[in-house]
């Protein structure tokens, strides 16, 4: 059996080895806590890619400078296309149709066949008159005769003067018979004629609303031919402009369905009148028009040619994107390695160069390719500048 003092001393050893144990743990627990903190709070460093953000790739684009030229000054005005002639062609006489030789947009002849009529009654009534005409040169060939044979027994007195004087009137009644009996010949010879109706002058077929068969009177529109060779364009010209025109100026148009392709012609005629209600003149431009290209109703743009000169600004062609509107176009300024879109009213064409009527100013460098891929504030790496002088 132990004695008190030592049982009292190993129970004191017990409990600071147990509290030696505790505080050792909780250090360990404690440096274990601590290197996770700190694994946690450290920063961990940013992949590549996001440490540079991604930049947009600059556009290659070719540049050329907006030059300024002299060129004549022009009023611009838009207008209608219009036949030179139109003609409603109606039949001079009522009759079945037998015969349409001729449709739509098909090009005739001055006197070129475009209807038929039946002529048979027509044919009837002219042997008739062929008849009555024969008759009457029949009875004015006796009644001549007859005065002549009487003539000489007149002179000698072996009969009457009334009696020759009767036989002279009968030959006058047998001219006039004669007379009359042609002139309803001509008439008979008109009504086959009219049976067949002609184009009044050379040109297109536009409409021809009847068919064979079909009843018509003089009265119905049979065929509309119109002659576009040449073609006019009428125009509306503001009052500020119309005292400076004049018979004979050079015109210019340009026609969406062919755009590129100006067409030149001259001022025809100038309306004296102008209208009271837009206080503009109408003006009829000519133009040749040939192969038919254009036609009555398409809308063209038009610039009249002034004997004076001004000065306009110039850009290549393959700076210039069309709009879908096809009223304006596009054309980017470069600027500071920068693109900057400027909406433009182009004008004519001029060796691969296009007036710009409106938008941008002389000096400017634009560009010219690469235009698809260009947009408002897109960056671009641009050449030295093409000038056009």
């Amino acid at each position: 059996m132990k004695a008190p003092n030592q049982m009292t001393s190993n129970r004191t050893r017990s409990v600071a080895t147990s509290t030696t144990l505790v505080w050792g743990l909780a250090g360990a627990l404690a440096l274990t806590g601590a290197a996770g903190c700190n694994n946690a709070t450290e920063p961990q460093p940013a992949p590549a890619a996001a440490t540079k953000p991604a930049e947009a790739s600059a556009v290659e684009v070719s540049t050329a400078e907006a030059v300024q030229r002299e060129v004549p000054m022009v009023i611009r005005a838009t207008g209608t296309f219009m036949a030179d002639e139109i003609s409603d062609v109606t039949p001079p006489v009522p009759g079945t149709i037998v015969e349409t030789p001729v449709k739509v947009g098909d090009f005739v002849k001055l006197g070129q066949v475009v209807l038929k009529l039946d002529d048979r009654d027509s044919r009837i009534r002219l042997k008739q008159m062929q008849a009555a005409l024969m008759q009457a040169e029949a009875e004015q060939l006796r009644a001549k005769t007859e005065m002549q044979r009487n003539g000489d027994l007149a002179k000698s007195g072996d009969i009457s003067r009334s009696s020759y004087d009767r036989l002279t009137a009968q030959v006058a009644i047998a001219d006039a018979t004669v007379a009359q009996a042609k002139a309803m010949l001509s008439a008979a010879e008109k009504a086959v004629d009219d049976t067949i109706i002609k184009a009044p002058f050379a040109g297109h077929v536009s409409a021809r609303p009847v068919a064979v068969g079909e009843y018509v009177t003089t009265s119905v529109k049979a065929v509309t031919l119109v002659r576009i060779q040449p073609i006019k364009l009428n125009l509306q010209v503001p009052e500020s402009d119309a005292a400076r025109l004049k018979t004979g100026m050079v015109v210019q148009a340009d026609v969406p369905a062919f755009a590129g392709t100006p067409f030149l012609g001259r001022v025809a005629a100038l309306n004296v009148a102008l209208d009271p209600n837009s206080r503009a003149m109408t003006v009829e431009a000519a133009f040749p028009n040939d192969g038919s290209r254009l036609s009555p109703g398409m809308f063209g743009s038009a610039q009249i040619q002034l004997p004076a000169r001004e000065k306009a600004v110039f850009v290549p062609k393959s700076a210039v994107t069309p709009a879908p509107n096809g009223e304006t176009s596009a054309i980017y300024e470069v600027a500071a390695g920068k693109a900057r879109v400027h909406v433009v009213q182009v004008g004519e064409e001029q060796a691969g160069f296009i007036r710009i009527v409106s938008g941008i100013d002389a000096g400017m460098t634009v560009a010219t390719s690469n235009l698809d891929r260009l947009f408002d504030g897109a960056t671009v790496r641009a050449g030295a500048p093409v000038s056009g002088r």
